[in-house]
């Protein structure tokens, strides 16, 4: 707790100085950077050349964080044995020594004139600074100490990792939910899901073919039920699949996968089709384009857009967790 407090009064610290400074009191490196450096009470001398700096950092755009270590990893930076006058805070490292705090200041408008920056991006604007803040947390003196402390930090930062990675994943399937929710609103909309069910249909019946129509659109023949778990939504599905097109019957793709179901990791035929079955089962999919990959198929696929689809399934395993993940197919979102 002692840390953690420690570290966030640091933080406001940094943050705080960052946000206020100006051009009084600072100094010039060689390429023109602003620089501030406030000196702890330490006795220990200037870092010399390939030594490692332990950092903390604040970063902002004028008033505005965009990204800090504290609370994650801090950053290590290995002195080099001379200094470039790149414009960036490389220059003031070898001025610093262990405990220092340390402020700099890049110029957009500096970046854009050394020709550092091609291309302003749309949040910055001329005249904007991007404001530094540092803290050395500690100073290595070989390679050896520095890649045993960076390990136990990573090892530290881990849980957090996981946290913000599961975090990340569990918003991108949302947002891809509500993407494949919109897309197959407008397609009901426009006629297109309805044509493409009255042409599975007519396929159907001009082949003797008989399935049963589950979920939105998707038919599908029960060759052998399974009397395993019942896939459905939640469970972790292993599949072994062979995809056909329904223009030529021609196999695109076959392997195998393993997903969670309702998360939106299959596509919609997929998804649907595959409820049907327990663990063991077989069958065939009949998927219209609409509950397939609609008007937009994966750039580069054979799959035209409102491509219909065959999928021969077997359902090697319905469990409520998995340890790994295959990759995703064709027949997967």
């Amino acid at each position: 707790m002692k840390r953690i407090l420690s570290y966030s009064l640091t933080m406001i610290a940094l943050v705080a100085l960052t946000a206020s400074c100006s051009n009084t009191s600072f100094k010039k490196t060689k390429s023109g950077l602003l620089y501030k450096i406030i000196s702890s009470d330490s006795k220990d001398s200037v870092v010399k050349p390939n030594q490692w700096l332990k950092l903390n950092f604040v970063q902002k755009l004028n008033d505005s964080l965009l990204q800090t270590s504290y609370g994650k990893s801090p950053v290590y930076v290995k002195i080099p044995p001379t200094t470039s006058a790149d414009y960036s805070p490389m220059e003031i490292f070898a001025l610093l020594k262990n405990g220092d705090s340390a402020v700099a200041v890049m110029l957009i408008d500096s970046l854009l004139s050394k020709g550092l920056m091609q291309q302003m991006p749309p949040f910055m604007k001329k005249g904007d600074k991007i404001n530094w803040g540092f803290k050395v947390v500690s100073v290595f003196d070989n390679d050896s100490l520095y890649t045993a402390d960076q390990k136990a930090e990573y090892d530290k930062d881990a849980p957090r990792r996981e946290k913000a990675e599961a975090e990340e994943m569990a918003k991108m399937k949302q947002q891809m939910k509500e993407r494949r929710d919109a897309d197959e609103a407008e397609m009901e909309k426009s006629g297109e899901a309805a044509k493409g069910i009255q042409a599975m249909q007519a396929y159907l019946q001009g082949k003797n073919i008989q399935a049963q129509q589950v979920g939105k659109g998707t038919f599908v023949v029960v060759k052998q039920q399974g009397t395993g778990a019942q896939a459905g939504d939640g469970k972790y599905v292993t599949v072994t699949y062979s995809g056909r097109f329904l223009r030529n019957d021609s196999t695109f793709d076959a392997g195998s996968f393993t997903r969670r179901l309702g998360q939106g990791e299959l596509i919609s035929g997929m998804e649907e089709g595959l409820a049907a079955f327990k663990q063991g089962g077989k069958g065939v999919l009949y998927i219209p384009g609409f509950r397939a990959y609609g008007a937009n198929p994966q750039p580069g696929s054979p799959i035209k857009p409102f491509d219909p689809l065959i999928f021969d399934v077997e359902v090697t395993s319905v469990s409520d967790t998995t340890s790994a993940a295959s990759d995703i197919r064709p027949g997967q979102r």
